[in-house]
């Protein structure tokens, strides 16, 4: 029974992940380049058991998250006709260096616009973060602004980044250092829409739904069990 117990734990914990995954990318539908996540499952070990009559059954032990995914397929351009928005056409990054703290980070939402600081104009993101050129650095806007000052930068492993919030990625082991792009394909005037799918995530969301019911269920069974045994001794 206790083996029962603890499969049926697994699967609510997993599914419950999934739930806020699928929940997270669902909220953020709207959210200009937002790239959604993705869960994969893997089960735990499987023994086997005598069955009888020499027979052995192979019993596991549930399922378990087994990786935290993104998907990085292309979203559809939303032309703006502001000139200071701008849009990745196929692979590649901002590069955005918090006001804060210094840390930079990469991003697919080119909302762009001006900082005024004083005698010099920078160019920032919705956040108020500085964007940033091929060497890394600030752009200060002299003049005019111009697009092709903007640094383009991909991974050799864009899956390995990680999510630091605020639509943004930071580089890990696993994606490797920044590299400059250097033809990268930017429209000026437009911003990528979010890559969500309301389609994909419902069934998502339906199929870890009925997986989350499963395991309460088999919790409730397995309990129900355990509650005649002790009135039975």
């Amino acid at each position: 029974m206790i083996r029962a117990f603890y499969t049926a734990r697994s699967s609510l914990v997993s599914q419950q992940l999934h739930l806020d995954t699928i929940a997270n990318n669902v909220a953020n539908i709207n959210t200009t380049g937002y790239k959604p996540q993705q869960v994969s499952f893997s089960a735990l070990m499987y023994e086997n058991i005598n069955g009888g009559a020499g027979n052995s059954i192979s019993v596991g032990h549930g399922v378990r998250v087994g990786k935290m995914g993104l998907d990085f397929e292309q979203g559809i351009l939303n032309q703006t006709n502001m000139p200071m928005d701008c849009a990745i056409l196929g692979p590649g990054f901002f590069a955005v260096e918090d006001r804060e703290s210094g840390e930079i980070t990469f991003t697919r939402d080119g909302n762009f616009k001006k900082s005024i600081e004083r005698n010099r104009v920078y160019l920032v993101n919705s956040n108020g973060d500085y964007v940033l050129n091929d060497r890394m650095r600030r752009i200060e806007i002299e003049e005019e602004f111009d697009y092709k000052e903007i640094g383009v930068f991909d991974f050799e492993n864009r899956y390995g980044l990680q999510m630091v919030g605020g639509n943004r990625f930071a580089a890990t082991d696993e994606s490797g250092n920044a590299e400059r792009v250097r033809e990268p394909n930017v429209k000026v005037g437009f911003l990528e829409n979010s890559a969500v799918q309301l389609s994909k995530e419902i069934v998502k969301m339906i199929e870890a739904s009925k997986g989350f019911s499963l395991g309460s269920r088999v919790i409730h069974t397995t309990d129900e069990m355990e509650r005649i045994i002790n009135q039975l001794r």
